[in-house]
């Protein structure tokens, strides 16, 4: 009797493990993904300003574990596990391993997809706290898997929050005057768009226009530890997401669009924090610039990642509009 009772209980444990195994392969599906060309102009390989494009994917707006892969915002890469982490305007988060024929971007796998959690709490984000806009990581870059901490920047309520990769929240970082009050920000959907960690300076941020003690002509890219940097700005355009590089070299993703059916300008440019004292502006350097009106087929690009050495991923936020796309762009930055 208890020879069969044990046997019972393995052939149980075995069913269970297999039941398991098979859950976790349906987890992972390769994206039904779409070639596109940035411009009739320029084929894959070619040179864009100071870039070379390496690829451009459509991606399909579909909805896994709940949660709809559209409205992506924010992109951070993990070189220790191989996963690409992309979150959305309403709180997703998303496993992406991305597929390479040599050096061109060819397809995307989606491998998991959550909602990120309340801090405290295991509740999902609650849809006026869900604005989640920046995307960076932590420990990504160790030599050491499993220990990735991601770091989420927010609109609407204005805060920076660490979370584990399974979008449970673990810490939260205290924001600094002014950007720690709603009211010293022009608009509650212009608030914290992008983060980034700096191996000196730390944790930098920055609202998407400038403050309202701010004249338009300048914003500030700000450190948690308190201090900021004046940049040049053009009004009508958008801070949408910041990499930084190391030493104080931050990338800067730049962007003037109004509406689905408006011109898209987008820019990135880079800075040097350290170059410049505090009282004194710093001296952007444009890498790119695109227009649609002069033929390129981008879209709304709020998302910024290095991916390895001098080459990136770019994400477009396609706001739930039929008419707008979900557009990964790969892409090297070039010496000259």
């Amino acid at each position: 009797m208890m020879k069969y009772f044990i046997k019972t209980i393995l052939i149980s444990l075995g069913f269970l493990t297999l039941s398991s195994v098979s859950h976790a392969a349906e987890t992972t599906a390769d994206l039904e993904t779409r070639s596109v060309v940035i411009s009739d102009a320029i084929k894959t390989g070619d040179r864009i300003g100071r870039i070379r494009f390496l690829g451009m994917l459509a991606l399909p707006d579909i909805t896994r574990g709940g949660v709809r892969l559209s409205q992506l915002s924010g992109l951070a890469w993990d070189d220790d596990d191989g996963i690409l982490y992309a979150i959305s305007d309403k709180g997703g988060l998303f496993h992406l391993q991305p597929v390479f024929e040599g050096k061109f971007l060819v397809g995307l796998r989606l491998l998991r997809a959550m909602p990120l959690r309340e801090l405290g709490s295991d509740k999902p984000l609650g849809p006026a706290r869900a604005d989640s806009e920046g995307l960076n990581i932590l420990h990504g870059r160790n030599r050491q898997k499993g220990d990735t901490e991601l770091l989420v920047s927010f609109e609407r309520f204005p805060r920076i929050l660490r979370y584990r990769t399974d979008g449970r929240a673990i810490g939260e970082h205290p924001l600094p005057a002014p950007l720690n009050d709603a009211k010293n920000y022009r608009d509650p959907n212009k608030m914290l768009e992008s983060v980034c960690v700096d191996t000196s300076l730390g944790v930098i941020t920055a609202p998407e226009t400038p403050l309202k003690s701010e004249r338009e002509a300048y914003t500030r890219l700000f450190s948690l530890a308190g201090k900021s940097w004046l940049y040049p700005f053009t009004p009508g355009d958008r801070i949408t997401d910041m990499e930084c590089l190391g030493k104080g070299e931050v990338l800067v993703l730049q962007q003037n669009y109004r509406h689905a059916f408006s011109r898209i300008d987008v820019l990135l440019k880079r800075v040097r924090l350290t170059a410049v004292p505090a009282s004194q502006a710093l001296n952007p350097e444009t890498l790119l610039s695109m227009s649609s009106k002069d033929g390129f087929q981008i879209d709304n690009f709020e998302g910024l990642t290095r991916h390895q050495g001098r080459r990136f991923f770019m994400v477009s936020d396609n706001n739930d509009l039929f008419v707008q796309r979900s557009l990964l762009m790969y892409f090297e930055l070039l010496n000259e």
